[in-house]
C-alpha cells in the first residue's frame, strides 16, 4: 500500500533535482530563501474490501531568492516544475498520474499544484472467515429473492 508520506517522499525527491531546500516546518515559523513546501491537499480515501481508492491535490510553493526581482527565476523554476512533474509521479514500485499541472504567481510565490488519484490493492488474502469477519464488522442488508413474471 501506498502511504501520504510514500508520496511526499516521491514528490520531495524530484524537487532535490533542482537544488533548492524544501522547508519541512510551517512556512509561518519563516524560512530560507530559494526554498519549496509542499502539501497535500483535500485527500480523498474510499475502499471496499479488495482495494483503496486515494485522490487528492499536491501543492508545491516555490519562495525565490528575492521576493521582489524575480520574474525570471520564477520562469525558469516553472519550465522545471513542469518537466519534474510532467506525466507520472514514482512512488516505490508504481508510476502514478499526474493530472491537471496547474502553476500561478500570487504575491511573488509560485503556486504548482497538481492532483493525483490511484488504486491500491489491500495487502491481504480474502478467506471465507474473513469475508463473515468483514460483514460482523460491517453488517449490511442482503439482497432477497425476487420474483417476477414475463409479460
Amino acid at each position: 500500500m501506498i502511504a501520504y508520506k510514500d508520496i511526499k517522499k516521491a514528490i520531495n525527491r524530484q524537487l532535490s533535482k533542482t537544488g533548492v531546500d524544501i522547508n519541512s516546518s510551517d512556512v509561518t515559523e519563516g524560512f530560507e530563501r530559494p526554498s519549496f513546501f509542499v502539501q497535500l491537499i483535500n485527500p480523498i480515501r474510499s475502499a471496499n474490501e479488495n482495494q483503496v481508492h486515494k485522490a487528492m491535490t499536491v501543492q508545491i510553493y516555490y519562495f525565490p531568492s528575492d521576493r521582489y526581482e524575480n520574474s525570471i527565476e520564477v520562469l525558469d523554476m516553472q519550465d522545471q516544475l513542469e518537466e519534474l512533474f510532467d506525466l507520472k509521479l514514482s512512488v516505490h514500485d508504481r508510476l502514478l498520474d499526474i493530472n491537471e499541472l496547474n502553476t500561478d504567481l500570487i504575491d511573488g510565490v509560485l503556486n504548482c499544484s497538481f492532483d493525483l488519484e490511484f488504486y491500491d490493492g489491500r495487502n491481504k488474502e480474502w478467506k471465507p472467515e474473513d469475508e463473515r469477519e468483514f460483514y460482523e464488522k460491517y453488517p449490511s442488508e442482503l439482497m432477497e429473492e425476487l420474483d417476477f413474471e414475463k409479460e
